[in-house]
């Protein structure tokens, strides 16, 4: 939905902490104008970047010396938290102006960051088409095509020509978001034809639309999901993608620059997920609330984590008759869960690209065995070696190898079947590469290493 332009190539690209501590430096100056100044040397992205540094009373006083449209870019750059409280802090006249310069889907945005009467009132301040357009926007979920979109596209019918429609883009105040694609539609917008402007360009003056546009561009519905759109937009090498409703009708178009928003937003998700977190902890929160999303994970590892101990206590027998086998535990532990590990982000990440159906997950699970064979196998020799030098005996090297072997085995398909399984029952598939998976491996891994161990001193009589 962040729909800045690119930086003015006459400004230099500035550091971020430089441009806040030159703006915390101009606020405490008492030579007269000097913030404003300042400011107006700055690119309105490098302003809203710097905003993060600073107190709420420094971004105060710099967003309300910024223009509408400056103001409107910095709504569209800073983090939620942020937009909620430079919304709030700003004069409910002003900042319907601010909103109403905005890209509607952006617009949208900052005003969804503001509680409901409070909204009410700024949609009142805005023209009536204006306000129309937001509102519709309001409806439609965060992480959708819907709530993606923008609804600042160009429409036209199929008879007219390549030289009409430029025409008509010359006459009209087209954002840049919507000069992508021309997108064709019947009286009743269902969508019909999509045509790149470029092909508009090249195509003769008299040519019709019907013979510039592609017949059945791609496409997806207002409730499609930001990853999807994402997948869709890198298949098919899009520039802009149209968004429908239940019947077809045009309603906008998710543009590459929002899609680029969505994919860091997804992998802030996925890298966040990976260690048990969420994707605020990115950001900064308070220390209760940032201890609050880490808990449950946490709490999760602690219960495998004393699951762990209990296999150590149930075979505790085992370790004093031969106590230096204790030495090999966090050696046994470690590549349990790396390997665990790696096959969970192959997993993940083929999941979330698209690469995997419902008839590729037992054909992942398959795939993963004759790798962790061979890696298993390899590992377990050198651990056969290691543990033989080490401990003193074959018979010692014997356990620590095969306990090797099947630990690894075992970890890489565990880490491959858990994704799968978080998926079938609905929960966030990338949770389970992350500490669920680890700790679960240490456990398991235990077990094998002591059952192996215990089996093996009885059958050779160590």
């Amino acid at each position: 939905m962040r729909s800045q332009g690119s930086a003015d190539e006459s400004r230099g690209t500035e550091h971020v902490s430089d441009v806040a501590e030159a703006i915390r430096a101009a606020t405490r100056s008492d030579v007269r104008g000097a913030l404003e100044g300042l400011i107006s040397g700055y690119h309105p992205i490098d302003i809203a970047f710097a905003m993060g540094e600073l107190t709420a009373d420094e971004r105060g006083r710099v967003f309300e010396l910024l223009d509408s449209d400056a103001s409107g870019i910095v709504l569209e750059e800073v983090d939620d938290r942020i937009t909620a409280d430079l919304a709030e802090a700003t004069d409910e006249g002003e900042l319907a102006e601010i909103i109403d310069a905005m890209p509607p889907d952006s617009g949208a945005d900052a005003i969804n960051m503001l509680p409901a009467d409070v909204q009410h009132r700024i949609l009142n301040r805005i023209p009536a088409e204006g306000a129309a357009e937001l509102a519709g926007l309001l409806h439609y979920a965060d992480e959708s095509a819907g709530g993606l979109m923008t609804t600042e596209v160009i429409v036209s019918p199929p008879d007219v020509t390549a030289n009409g429609v430029l025409q008509h883009i010359r006459r009209t105040s087209v954002g840049r978001e919507a000069i992508f694609r021309v997108y064709v539609v019947d009286e009743e917008r269902h969508l019909i034809g999509a045509a790149d402007l470029a092909d508009i360009i090249n195509a003769r003056d008299d040519q019709p639309l019907t013979k510039i546009m592609d017949p059945d561009p791609v496409r997806v519905h207002h409730d499609t999901d930001q990853e999807e759109v994402v997948r869709q937009v890198d298949k098919y090498d899009l520039t802009a993608i149209p968004v429908v409703d239940d019947d077809d009708r045009l309603l906008g178009a998710v543009t590459v620059d929002d899609v680029i928003d969505a994919l860091q937003q997804e992998v802030n998700k996925d890298v966040a997920s990976v260690a048990g977190a969420t994707p605020e902890d990115l950001l900064s929160r308070s220390p209760w609330r940032a201890a609050r999303s880490r808990v449950p994970w946490l709490l999760v590892s602690l219960a495998a984590s004393l699951l762990s101990a209990g296999v150590i206590r149930l075979f505790s027998g085992t370790l004093e008759a031969a106590v230096m086998l204790a030495a090999f535990i966090p050696v046994i532990t470690a590549m349990s869960g790396n390997s665990g590990l790696q096959s969970s982000m192959i997993t993940v990440r083929s999941m979330a690209l698209g690469l995997l159906g419902d008839v590729g997950y037992p054909r992942l699970l398959w795939r993963q065995l004759p790798t962790a064979l061979l890696v298993a196998l390899v590992c377990g020799a050198i651990a056969f070696g290691a543990g033989t030098l080490i401990l003193g005996a074959p018979g010692y090297g014997l356990i620590v190898g095969l306990a090797m072997f099947c630990a690894i085995c075992t970890g890489t398909l565990l880490g491959s079947f858990v994704p799968v399984a978080f998926k079938r029952i609905g929960v966030d598939e990338a949770l389970a590469s992350g500490p669920f998976v680890t700790t679960m491996n240490d456990a398991v891994s235990l077990l094998i290493y002591f059952g192996i161990a215990a089996g093996l001193l009885r059958a050779l009589n160590i």
